[in-house]
C-alpha cells in the first residue's frame, strides 16, 4: 500500500516567485549608464583633482597647486554632502556591532576593543563633519538653519551620552581608540578618533546645558559605566553596551540625521545651479560646463537602451504584446409580436464616447437568433453528505437529508432578499458555516413522497382500513413513525397516523386507519388540496417525515423497485346505501320494514352501494340490526336468498338461504356479479328498471303465516271444532338499522406492460411526489425504466446510474422548441471551494420531457463557463421533444437541469442567470488608446448602431472584461529575457515560476516543488508525499488586492484559475511529468492568554481591539498595506509574540500566555513552524483568540499559604 504521507528533511527550502521579484533590475538602463557621474560627483573630483595640479606663478615657479580654486564655492560644500552613500555608512556601522554582538567574537578582546572604538569614531567624524557644514553655510542656504536644528535636538544630547560612555570605556579597559583601516570617508573627510574630535572641540551647538565653551561642556560630562553592566569579560561589558538601547539610539539618531543632510543638499545644489549669483567667475564657468556636459552624459547613457531594443526588437524582431479587446455580455429582449430574429455577426452595438470624443463600438461576436424565451423559475434540490450540521455529532441523522428551494436565487430558498455583498447564492445548495464548520442549511426540507389513486379508496363511512402491499426488493423495519399519511376529503386533507410501514412476507407494507368519526375519503380536486396530479380519484399520500433527531427514511428507501401494487380496504359499517323494497325507496335513518307491512313471498329489500359494487370485491355482507325480531306463525320458516343485478337481471347467487331472523346475510358466492370495476363518483341512485348492474336483493321465500294466522283466528272465533287459541299474531321484520361489510381489492401491476391499450383502461395510478410536483410511475410512461417507490434524484452517465448530490432547474417560458436558448450564467469570481478537486465532468445537463429528464445530446450544450466556473454563456438546443406539459416541476414551462453526482461546492456561487444573451467585442475604431485597458461600467452598452424594430430593448447588466492594453516597457523586458531563459518549457523551478507569473498576472506568488504530490481532500490533508519522483506541484497564493477574496486570511485561487494555470503547464511540460496545481495549506495559529488592563480601559472593547491586534500581527498580509508579507513555511516565535501583546498602550500585563497550533494538536508551543513546503501560517478568525481579563480584586483576596516546604 502506498504511503499518503511522507516528507523529505533534506528537501530544498524556497520562498518561490512573487510578481515583485520578476523584474531584474540588470534589465533597467539605468542599472548599467554609460557614465553615471552627476555634476555633483564632477565637481568633487574636480576639487580632489586640483590637488595634483601644480600652480605656478608669474616667474614660473611652482606655488602650491590649483586646489583654492576650487574649494572655496557653495555649490562644492553642497555637493561633497550630495554624493554621499548612505547606505555604505549604514551597511559599515552595522558590520562593526555585528562583530561585536558575535559570540564567536569573544575570545578576539583586541579586536572586541579596536571595533567598539570604530563606532565611537565613525560617529565623532560624522559629528565634526556636520558641525563643519552647518558652520561654513552661507546663512541664504536653508539647509544650514536646519542642520544647526537637528544638531542642537538631535543630535547633541545623544552626543553627550557618547562621551559619558567613552570615558567610562577608557577607564575600563574595553575600548581602543581607533579607526578602521583604510578609513573611511564621510563628508570629504577620512574617519578620525574619537579622542581627536572630542578634543578638537565642536561649535555651540553641541552644548545642551549652556556651557561657556567646548572644553567646559566636555570636562562636565562624568564617565557612565552603566552601560556597561555590571561586570565580566570584556565581551559580555562591550555586548551590554552595544545592546543597550540607549547607545543604538544615538547611531540610529545620527543616520536618520546623514540622511536627511544628503537628501536636503541635493536639492539645495540644484538651486545654486540656477538661483546662486555670488559664484566666482572661473567656477561659474566651470559650472557651465558640467551643466552642458549634462546633454552629452544623457545621451551617452540611453546607449543601453538602445542596445537593449536593437537586439530584441532588431535581431530577435519582438515587439510588445498587442492590446486585447474586451468582452461584453449583452441581453436581447425582443418586440412582442416578434417570435424570433437573427442578428448577425458583426453587428455593432453603441458604448459611448471614449476620452478623445470618439465613438465606441462593440461588434457582436457571432450570429445569433433571439426567441421570446426567458429564465423564470430557479430552483434547488440538494441532498445532504456525512457531515454534521451545527455542533451535536448528528453526521447519521443527515446523511442523505433532502433540501429543496423553490426560489434558489434567495436566502432562503423562498424568497428572502439576498445579504451577501454581491448578491449572489449558490445553485446547488445553501449553507452557513462559522469558523468552518457547517451550523445551518437555510433551505426548507424537501417534501418527498408518493400518492396511489384509486376509486378503491372511495370510503364514505364506518371503520375503514386501507393495506397497501408493495412488492419491493429489501426488507424494511417498522417506518411508521418516519412517515406522514393524508387522504382527500370534500374539505380539504385528512392527515391520518400510518399504522403499520413494514415488511412481511416479502410485500412492504402500509396500514393506514379511519374511524367512523373521521369524515369521508373523497374524490380529489386541484382546487381544494392543491398539487397537480392528473385524475379526480380519491389519493393516498405518503411523504417522508423529516426529523432532524431520527435518520431520513430516503436513503434507505431510495433503490426500492415496485413490481406491484395490492391495494385492499376493509370497511365496516358502510350505512349510506340506496335501499329500496317493493313500496319504494326506504329511509334506513330511521326504522323501517324491510318487506313492507305484510311481506309474503317474493318481496324482496333492495340495496344499492356505488362505493361497494364498483370494487372487486372479496368479502360482503349486509348487517341488519331488528327492532323486533321476526317471529313467523305456525309451520312458516321464511327465509332470504340473496341475488345479485347483472346486465339489468336478477341472477341468484348461489348462495345459501339465510334464516330471515339472522342479523348478517353474507355475500358468499358470485358476489362480484352486480360489480363493474370501473371509476363512478356520482350520487347514489335507487334502483329502477334502468337499472344494470349495483345492487343485491335479499328476497323473502315465504310469507311470515299472516294468512294461515287469520284462517285460524277466525276458526277460533267460530269456535269450530278442534279450533285452538292462535296466540299471538305473526311479527313481521322491522329494522333500526342496516349497514353493509365489505372487504375490496385491486392490484396494480407496474413491472413490464405489454398492452399499451390497457394503459388507458388502467383503474388506478401510482404517482412520486417530489419537491416541486408530481408525476405519475408506469412501466409505459417511462420505457425501459424500473419504477421506484420513491422519486429519483440521479441521471446516467457512461451507461451508468449517479445519484445527485444536488440538482438546479431552470424554468423557461416563452420557449418553442427546436429552439436554442442562450443563457448568461454570471459568477462570482473565487467563490468555488478551493480544496475541491473538480471531477471532470462535472456537471451533466438535461431537459424535461413528459416528466422524464433526457440528457442533451453532446453537440447541443455550448459551455463558455467551464462548468459554472468563470462567466460565460452557455447555450442549450432543445429539440423538439423537450415538453412544457410536465407535472413533475411546474406546467407552462420548460424546464433544464444541471445535475452534479459530487463535489457541488466546486461551482462558483451565481449571480444572475439570464436569457437572450451574446457576447460582444471592443472594435477599435482609432479610439483613445487609454481605452483599451478600462473596464466599462455595467449600462454602458444601451442600443444598437444601426436601429432594429424586432428588438425591444438590450442591456449590458455587468461590466466589461477580459480587455488590456498595449504592454508596458518594462514588462516587455522582463517577459522576453524570462522567454530566452525559459524558451516556453517548463524544465527547472524558475521556468514553472515565471511561465505562470507572466501568464497570469493576477497570480501574486507562486511557488514550486519538485518530487512533491499533494492531493489535498475537503479538509485540506489527504496525499501528501515529498518523496515521489515524477510528480512536481505548484503551489499559487493569488493577488490580494485585486481579488475579492471571502476570507482574507485564507487567500485561495480559484478553481478555475487552477485549472487554466495546469492546462497553460501542461503544454510546456514533459509528458512524463504528474502535474499538480494546487492552493496553500493554511496552518491556523491560535493564541490564549489572560491580561489586565490599565484602569480606565473598556474591558469588552479592547479584548476585541487585542483579538485584532494578534490577527494583524499573525497574518498581516491579510490587511492593507502590507499584501507582500505573505510567505511560505514562516515561523512564529511565542516571545516575540507575548512581547508584542505587552507594548499594546492599553496592556497592563500578562499571564498564562499560550500559543498553539492546528498542524500540532492542542499543546502550548514555544515556537510555530509551517510543517510542510505548502504550508503557510494563518492567524484564526480574531474572535477565536481566547483572552480572558483578570479580575483584580480575584486576584487580590487572601490565600490560604501552603505549608510545604518551597
Amino acid at each position: 500500500m502506498t504511503c499518503s504521507q511522507n516528507t523529505d528533511p533534506l528537501k530544498l527550502s524556497r520562498e518561490g516567485t512573487s510578481q515583485a521579484q520578476r523584474a531584474s533590475g540588470a534589465l533597467a538602463p539605468a542599472s548599467a549608464p554609460v557614465d553615471e557621474r552627476t555634476p555633483a560627483h564632477s565637481m568633487v573630483f574636480a576639487q580632489a583633482y586640483a590637488r595634483y595640479l601644480k600652480y605656478y606663478n608669474e616667474k614660473n615657479v611652482a606655488a602650491g597647486n590649483w586646489q583654492q580654486f576650487f574649494a572655496q564655492d557653495v555649490s562644492l560644500q553642497l555637493a561633497t554632502a550630495a554624493v554621499q552613500d548612505v547606505e555604505q555608512y549604514k551597511a559599515q556601522v552595522s558590520a562593526f556591532f555585528t562583530f561585536l554582538n558575535t559570540l564567536d567574537n569573544q575570545a578576539d578582546e583586541p579586536g572586541l576593543k579596536n571595533h567598539l572604538g570604530y563606532l565611537f569614531s565613525s560617529a565623532a567624524t560624522l559629528a565634526r563633519q556636520l558641525d563643519m557644514m552647518a558652520a561654513t553655510l552661507p546663512p541664504e542656504i536653508g539647509l544650514k538653519s536646519v542642520l544647526q536644528n537637528l544638531i542642537s535636538a538631535q543630535l547633541a544630547p545623544g552626543f553627550g551620552r557618547l562621551i559619558a560612555y567613552h570615558k567610562a570605556g577608557i577607564s575600563l579597559g574595553v575600548l581602543t581608540d581607533a579607526v578602521p583601516t583604510p578609513p573611511i570617508n564621510m563628508l570629504g573627510s577620512p574617519m578620525s578618533t574619537f579622542t581627536s574630535v572630542v578634543s578638537a572641540g565642536l561649535t555651540t551647538q553641541w552644548i545642551p546645558n549652556g556651557a561657556p565653551d567646548w572644553a567646559t561642556y566636555e570636562a562636565g560630562i562624568a564617565a557612565d559605566p552603566t552601560g556597561y553592566g555590571s561586570g565580566g569579560g570584556v565581551f559580555t561589558q562591550v555586548n551590554h553596551l552595544v545592546t543597550h538601547t540607549l547607545f543604538t539610539t544615538v547611531f540610529e539618531q545620527f543616520l536618520k540625521v546623514y540622511a536627511r543632510v544628503v537628501a536636503e543638499a541635493k536639492l539645495a545644489l540644484e538651486r545654486t545651479f540656477t538661483d546662486w549669483d555670488d559664484h566666482a567667475p572661473h567656477y561659474t564657468l566651470f559650472l557651465a560646463f558640467l551643466r552642458l556636459r549634462e546633454y552629452a552624459r544623457k545621451e551617452a547613457n540611453t546607449l543601453p537602451q538602445r542596445h537593449l531594443d536593437f537586439y530584441y526588437r532588431d535581431i530577435l524582431r519582438l515587439r510588445e504584446k498587442p492590446p486585447k479587446p474586451a468582452h461584453a455580455h449583452i441581453l436581447l429582449e425582443l418586440a412582442k409580436n416578434v417570435e424570433s430574429h437573427l442578428l448577425l455577426g458583426g453587428e455593432l452595438f453603441k458604448a459611448g464616447k471614449d476620452g478623445q470624443g470618439k465613438e465606441v463600438f462593440f461588434a457582436n461576436d457571432r450570429d445569433f437568433v433571439a426567441n421570446q424565451a426567458a429564465v423564470t423559475a430557479l430552483k434547488t434540490v440538494y441532498r445532504h453528505g456525512a457531515e454534521a450540521v451545527g455542533t451535536a455529532p448528528n453526521a447519521a441523522k443527515q446523511t442523505g437529508r433532502l433540501y429543496a428551494a423553490p426560489v434558489a436565487n434567495s436566502d432562503d430558498g423562498l424568497g428572502a432578499d439576498l445579504t451577501s455583498p454581491d448578491a449572489s447564492w449558490h445553485p446547488f445548495y445553501h449553507k452557513q458555516y462559522v469558523d468552518g464548520k457547517l451550523v445551518h442549511i437555510p433551505m426548507p426540507t424537501a417534501e418527498v413522497g408518493f400518492a396511489l389513486a384509486s376509486h378503491y379508496l372511495w370510503l364514505a363511512e364506518g371503520t375503514r382500513t386501507i393495506t397497501v402491499d408493495f412488492t419491493v426488493t429489501g426488507s424494511y423495519a417498522d417506518l411508521a413513525g418516519q412517515v406522514r399519511c393524508w387522504l382527500t376529503t370534500e374539505k380539504g386533507w385528512l392527515e391520518k397516523t400510518a399504522t403499520k410501514f413494514t415488511s412481511e412476507s416479502g410485500v412492504l407494507r402500509l396500514v393506514v386507519e379511519l374511524t367512523g368519526a373521521d369524515p369521508a375519503v373523497t374524490a380529489y380536486s386541484a382546487a381544494v388540496h392543491g398539487y397537480t396530479f392528473a385524475t379526480p380519484l380519491p389519493l393516498l399520500l405518503l411523504k417522508l417525515r423529516q426529523q432532524e433527531s431520527e435518520q431520513y427514511l430516503y436513503p434507505l428507501l431510495q433503490d426500492a423497485v415496485v413490481q406491484s401494487i395490492a391495494l385492499k380496504v376493509n370497511v365496516t359499517g358502510l350505512k349510506t346505501l340506496a335501499v329500496s323494497n317493493d313500496f319504494g325507496p326506504v329511509d334506513t335513518s330511521k326504522p323501517f320494514q324491510p318487506f313492507g307491512p305484510a311481506p309474503v313471498a317474493g318481496n324482496a329489500l333492495v340495496i344499492g352501494s356505488k362505493e361497494a359494487f364498483q370494487k372487486t370485491l372479496t368479502a360482503a355482507s349486509v348487517e341488519a340490526a331488528w327492532l323486533t325480531p321476526p317471529d313467523a306463525y305456525g309451520s312458516a320458516a321464511p327465509t332470504v336468498t340473496i341475488d345479485f343485478l347483472q346486465a339489468g337481471q336478477w341472477q341468484a347467487s348461489g348462495s345459501a338461504a339465510v334464516a330471515v331472523t339472522a342479523t348478517s346475510f353474507p355475500f358468499a358466492q358470485q358476489l362480484n356479479a352486480p360489480v363493474v370495476d370501473a371509476p363512478d363518483m356520482a350520487d347514489e341512485e335507487f334502483y329502477n328498471t334502468a337499472a344494470r348492474h349495483g345492487f343485491a336483493r335479499l328476497k323473502l321465500s315465504a310469507d311470515f303465516g299472516q294468512t294461515q294466522y287469520q284462517t285460524d283466528l277466525i276458526k277460533y272465533l267460530r269456535k269450530e271444532a278442534d279450533a285452538g287459541d292462535p296466540g299471538s299474531p305473526p311479527v313481521g321484520p322491522s329494522m333500526s338499522a342496516l349497514a353493509l361489510n365489505y372487504e375490496a381489492a385491486q392490484t396494480i401491476a407496474l413491472h413490464s406492460a405489454a398492452d399499451k391499450a390497457a394503459l388507458a383502461q388502467r383503474p388506478a395510478h401510482f404517482f412520486h411526489v417530489g419537491p416541486f410536483g408530481q408525476a405519475e410511475q408506469h412501466p409505459l410512461l417511462q420505457p425501459a425504466k424500473s419504477v421506484y417507490l420513491l422519486p429519483q434524484f440521479d441521471f446516467q452517465r457512461d451507461n451508468a446510474k449517479q445519484e445527485s448530490e444536488a440538482e438546479f432547474y431552470l424554468g423557461l417560458s416563452g420557449l418553442h422548441p427546436p429552439q436554442q436558448v442562450a443563457l448568461l450564467f454570471q459568477v462570482a469570481d473565487g467563490t468555488a471551494a478551493p480544496l475541491t478537486q473538480k471531477p471532470d465532468p462535472h456537471i451533466h445537463w438535461s431537459y424535461l420531457r413528459q416528466n422524464e429528464w433526457i440528457e442533451f445530446a453532446p453537440n447541443d450544450v455550448e459551455d463558455q463557463t467551464g462548468e459554472l466556473l468563470n462567466s460565460g454563456i452557455i447555450t442549450f438546443a432543445l429539440p423538439r421533444e423537450a415538453t412544457a406539459t410536465n407535472t413533475l416541476l411546474p406546467a407552462g414551462m420548460h424546464w433544464i437541469r444541471a445535475a452534479v453526482a459530487s463535489k457541488s461546492e466546486a461551482t462558483c456561487r451565481l449571480i444572475r442567470v439570464a436569457a437572450q444573451a451574446v457576447r460582444a467585442t471592443f472594435t477599435d475604431r482609432a479610439n483613445d488608446p487609454a481605452l483599451l485597458a478600462q473596464v466599462l461600467p455595467a449600462g454602458t452598452i444601451t442600443k444598437l448602431d444601426q436601429p432594429v424594430a424586432a428588438i425591444k430593448t438590450l442591456t449590458q447588466p455587468f461590466a466589461t472584461f477580459g480587455g488590456r492594453g498595449q504592454e508596458a516597457p518594462d514588462a516587455f523586458y522582463t517577459r522576453v529575457s524570462e522567454r530566452l531563459r525559459h524558451k516556453d518549457r517548463a524544465l527547472t523551478l524558475w521556468d514553472y515560476e515565471h511561465l505562470v507569473l507572466e501568464a497570469f498576472p493576477h497570480i501574486f506568488k507562486i511557488k514550486c516543488i519538485n518530487h512533491l504530490h499533494y492531493e489535498p481532500n475537503d479538509s485540506g490533508t489527504g496525499i501528501y508525499r515529498e518523496l515521489a519522483p515524477g510528480h512536481v506541484t505548484v503551489v499559487t497564493i493569488p493577488d490580494l488586492q485585486r481579488q475579492n477574496l471571502r476570507d482574507p486570511l485564507r487567500p485561495y485561487t480559484s478553481l478555475g484559475v487552477l485549472e487554466e494555470i495546469a492546462a497553460f503547464l501542461r503544454q510546456r511540460v514533459s509528458c512524463f511529468v504528474k502535474l499538480h496545481v494546487r492552493n496553500p495549506l493554511f496552518e491556523e495559529v491560535s493564541v490564549s492568554l489572560k491580561v489586565r488592563l490599565y484602569e480606565g480601559y473598556d474591558e469588552a472593547f479592547y479584548v476585541k481591539q487585542l483579538q485584532e491586534a494578534i490577527t494583524r500581527f499573525l497574518s498581516p498580509w491579510a490587511f492593507p498595506g502590507r499584501e507582500s508579507s505573505i510567505s511560505f513555511g514562516g515561523k512564529i516565535y511565542k516571545s516575540v509574540l507575548l512581547n508584542f501583546v505587552e507594548e499594546q498602550p492599553y496592556v497592563d500585563y500578562v499571564t498564562d500566555f499560550q500559543l498553539f497550533h492546528s498542524a500540532t494538536g492542542t499543546a502550548d508551543r514555544p515556537e510555530v513552524e509551517g510543517s510542510t513546503a505548502v504550508s503557510i501560517l494563518v492567524s484564526v478568525p480574531a474572535a477565536q483568540h481566547l483572552i480572558q481579563i483578570i479580575d483584580p480584586v480575584a486576584e487580590n483576596a487572601p490565600r490560604e499559604n501552603c505549608p510545604c516546604p518551597a
